[in-house]
């Protein structure tokens, strides 16, 4: 049956929820069903959306979201910034619509669609998804299914278990009763988070499945580096309360004939005097820098989160195309759930974030790199996960 679909999208802010998203994006567009977009936010994140993925669409609506006075009030410290960021993510768009519902049913006169993807988070993209299929069932003569894909749960990140939800985040449990309540279907990006969500939300666990995410092509995917000294590289935030970079650090000194380099925001101060075959640079860096840095290494590293369920960042997906091993270092109470999941995929080689199996990853690696043959794995392909995603009840 032909699918038309409508992908609703809404940020503040561009981030790796929108990079994982986008492998949807793709695989729609390689699949036999037309799709378009409606993109809410900012006038600069609107653009960067038109320009990034809107070629995978026929068309893509735009409902803008403007800047209030108390935003710009906010914007003029760095506290402020992050205490309106907080009011904002975590409070207001709960209860309050940052978009019209008049100016959303003017943009949207006319369109039929068999199917409304809304992607998830922030919590008011997932409204903005309700409100159109509301808006949808009033209007088509035959109701569109509402899809929901979650990149990122609302209340359990960064827990371990359901026990260790805080009881403040009691109003993200009911956001996301609310749009669960509202789904046809709902699709998350772990396998393992689908399963806590299932016991988080028993009534609505019959709706909930898990999907991989697919790799993102990138334009220096086939780039070989030709460097005189193995170059092994970890781009990505590293802070203590997140992630555990000691152990890392640690096994360096085992392996004096590769460089390494690192970069990321972090408070761990690394003396550059104590690693000599260590390149870092403390920070943010731009995102071409650090781009044309993973290009350039001949192998790459990801590291896990120690805390909550260790879901594997976007990059991790984001790196399978590229012509090179990649070590995903685990952490964490859920690790060996999250080095099982990637081993399957056979593209991954893992370790524990401890020094004995960082050096026995790193030797691993070392020894692929020398007969590596590249390949993406048959489950991380674009067109079966989006059509997987549309086309199974």
């Amino acid at each position: 049956m032909p699918q038309d679909v409508l992908c609703v999208y809404a940020t503040r802010q561009i981030d790796s929820n929108l990079l994982m998203s986008g492998t949807v994006f793709h695989g729609l567009s390689l699949c036999d069903f037309p799709a378009d977009a409606l993109f809410c936010g900012p006038k600069h994140e609107a653009a960067f959306f038109k320009a990034t993925y809107g070629h995978r669409f026929r068309r893509v609506y735009i409902l803008p979201l403007g800047t209030s006075l108390l935003a710009k009030l906010c914007a003029r410290t760095a506290s402020l910034r992050l205490l309106y960021s907080f009011y904002i993510h975590f409070f207001k768009d709960g209860f309050w619509r940052p978009y019209s519902l008049r100016a959303l049913r003017r943009l949207l006169t006319g369109g039929r669609y068999t199917t409304i993807l809304s992607f998830i988070p922030p919590v008011f993209s997932g409204r903005l998804g309700c409100d159109v299929h509301k808006l949808m069932k009033r209007t088509a003569p035959r109701p569109p299914r509402l899809i929901q894909f979650w990149t990122d749960p609302l209340s359990i990140g960064a827990c371990d278990r359901l026990e260790d939800i805080p009881w403040r985040r009691f109003l993200h449990k009911l956001w996301e009763h609310r749009l669960l309540a509202q789904a046809d279907k709902a699709v998350f990006c772990y396998p393992l988070l689908c399963e806590m969500e299932q016991k988080l939300h028993p009534q609505f666990a019959h709706k909930m499945t898990w999907s991989d995410v697919g790799y993102i092509e990138h334009k220096l995917d086939a780039f070989q580096p030709h460097n005189p000294q193995v170059t092994i590289g970890l781009f990505g935030a590293y802070q203590r309360n997140v992630r555990n970079i000691e152990p890392l650090l640690a096994a360096l000194r085992h392996f004096p004939d590769a460089r390494f380099i690192l970069r990321g925001d972090s408070d761990v101060v690394i003396d550059p005097a104590a690693y000599p075959n260590l390149d870092v640079l403390p920070g943010r860096r731009p995102v071409d820098e650090v781009e044309q840095l993973e290009a350039q290494c001949d192998i790459l590293l990801c590291l896990g989160a120690h805390c909550g369920m260790t879901i594997p960042a976007g990059k991790v997906f984001y790196y399978a195309s590229y012509h090179k091993p990649i070590l995903y270092i685990s952490d964490g109470v859920h690790g060996a759930y999250c080095r099982r999941y990637l081993e399957a995929f056979g593209r991954y080689l893992t370790c524990d974030n401890t020094e004995a199996s960082i050096c026995d990853g790193l030797q691993r690696a070392l020894d692929a790199l020398k007969t590596y043959q590249h390949h993406i794995p048959e489950r991380m392909r674009l067109d079966a996960i989006a059509r997987k995603l549309i086309e199974t009840p």
